[in-house]
């Protein structure tokens, strides 16, 4: 009679291959590797995004102060009441044509492009304006009053000055720079009320224009007019025929 045999024990331990004795270690080096990489990009981003709110801060600031400049000189431009020459009898401004100009040291990047584009482009609506005025002094009404180019120079200050006040708001919200007290005087309802007034003039012009003068009116009727302009392009026509021959 056969008996099956059981032998108990401790069974030999499995052969022990290059993936058991390496993958180990390299799986904590993997891990340790990434998290160390994540927390060196953490600590960039947070100190580059510091360091951008410090310079945004540090700009907004120093842009405030130039904005607050740029308000009280286009208020002075809407407010400018003219000087009559007693001689001439001519009127001209009283005061100096505003201007802001921007140091190329300053670092733009710290603020969002759309931010950026508003507030420099400040310097070219300046010039405009400026250039669109120059052309009324000289085409414009003329003298003795200039009227046209006195309305165009208030109206596009008055739009400059609000959009100055509107950037400090913002600038004042987003970067905790602490207004101008200006008091009772309120520099943007002053500019609304002059861009309201001009707009409102203009638009009833526009509606009622001034009737042509009586000595442009033509006496004769168009269809006259009109076949006078055809014979005589014809008699042109013959005359430069006959001098070719």
């Amino acid at each position: 009679m056969n008996f099956v045999n059981f032998t108990f024990g401790m069974s030999s331990p499995a052969p022990q291959t290059w993936l058991t004795t390496i993958l180990p270690g390299l799986t904590v080096a993997l891990v340790a590797g990434i998290v160390l990489f994540l927390l060196n990009w953490l600590r960039e981003w947070l100190t580059a995004r510091w360091n951008r709110k410090s310079e945004a801060e540090v700009l907004a600031f120093s842009l405030v102060t130039e904005f607050d400049r740029l308000v009280a000189a286009c208020s002075e431009v809407v407010d400018d009441p003219g000087h009559m020459d007693q001689t001439t009898g001519i009127w001209d401004t009283t005061v100096k044509t505003p201007w802001i100009e921007f140091p190329d040291t300053w670092k733009w990047g710290s603020f969002p492009t759309k931010l950026q584009y508003r507030i420099r482009s400040i310097p070219n609506k300046i010039y405009l304006a400026n250039r669109s005025v120059s052309s009324l002094w000289e085409y414009g009404d003329g003298p003795p009053d200039y009227d046209d180019a006195f309305e165009e120079r208030r109206f596009r200050y008055a739009w400059i000055g609000l959009e100055a006040v509107l950037i400090n708001d913002v600038l004042a919200k987003e970067y905790g720079v602490p207004l101008l007290d200006r008091g009772e005087w309120d520099p943007e309802e002053r500019f609304k009320r002059e861009i309201e007034k001009i707009s409102k003039r203009r638009e009833e012009e526009k509606a009622n224009p001034w009737p042509q003068p009586y000595w442009m009116l033509p006496d004769v009727p168009i269809e006259e007019l009109t076949e006078r302009h055809r014979k005589l392009a014809v008699d042109l026509e013959a005359a430069q025929k006959r001098q070719a021959r």
